[in-house]
């Protein structure tokens, strides 16, 4: 477990290293920009089993931070970021307008928090829920590659509220289902954090409340299978070996239907 939040630590590092240098390389700032899409989706909600791995993953969200900031700061409207650069300078933005991570992240970070507290001893028991949340984020991005398919805009909207409905309570029910009070508390917690905001913003109008996420119909038909696929690995590693994935977390519904909530504009994530 060690080396794998070691890892991590370095790749960031390295990116912030790269970035002041004023590089406007896209590949230099990625890892930054996937470690933060990992932590608020894929990462969620294993971050550290002890107060030192919880740590290494304050450090490294903040270095994140700072690294994908310096690389807005130093290649925005200049004449070396390319096309690849303004797409991953407007992808930052839109991830800073739709991110709550910052917001879990004051909580679990704070020595002094209850959640921090909560977490850390509820540690083990959501680490042994790790393969049903998996279930989770697999059945999640299955979802999220259907809706990008919808063209009708009211299907859309209410599919995403449905499916942001959906994804609170997969992880919720698992967790009231095998873990204590205040590990539900927890996770309850972690999701209001992390899309509460796009929740009220985007489905006040309409309210969904749904027990499966939208699959197309040939998915919803299948019997589940005792094992979930394959095709979805949780680990930091396999995160950076295939940073496709990682434009595909639970905000990436945000990042497809983002101009019906933000305006896409650009700004460094404070």
């Amino acid at each position: 477990m060690g080396a794998v939040w070691g890892f991590c630590y370095v790749i960031i590092a390295l990116g912030i290293t790269c970035v002041s240098g004023n590089d406007c390389n896209v590949s230099l700032v990625s890892p930054c920009y996937n470690s933060l899409v990992h932590y608020e989706g894929l990462g969620f909600p294993l971050y550290g089993q002890d107060d030192s791995e919880l740590d290494d993953t304050c450090r490294n969200i903040n270095d994140s931070f700072d690294c994908v900031n310096s690389f807005v700061g130093s290649c925005y409207n200049q004449p070396e970021c390319d096309d690849e650069c303004v797409e991953m300078i407007t992808d930052i933005g839109l991830f800073s307008l739709n991110t709550g991570l910052k917001d879990l992240q004051s909580e679990l970070c704070n020595l002094q928090s209850a959640m921090r507290e909560t977490y850390l001893e509820n540690y083990d028991c959501l680490e042994r829920n790790a393969d049903k949340y998996a279930a989770c984020h697999n059945d999640s991005q299955k979802s999220q590659e259907y809706m990008d398919s919808m063209e009708d805009p009211k299907e859309s909207l209410y599919a995403r509220c449905c499916y942001l409905s959906w994804y609170q309570d997969c992880f919720t029910n698992i967790t009231r289902d095998t873990c204590s009070v205040n590990a539900t508390f927890f996770v309850s917690f972690s999701l209001h954090k992390l899309i509460g905001h796009i929740s009220q913003h985007l489905c006040k109008d309409s309210p969904a409340l749904c027990e499966r996420p939208p699959l197309p119909i040939e998915d919803i038909d299948e019997e589940k299978p005792d094992v979930i696929d394959n095709d979805i690995d949780n680990s930091i590693e396999d995160s950076y070996n295939n940073s496709s994935r990682l434009g595909v977390s639970v905000f990436q519904l945000i990042y497809l239907f983002g101009h019906v909530i933000f305006t896409k504009h650009v700004f460094a994530i404070k």
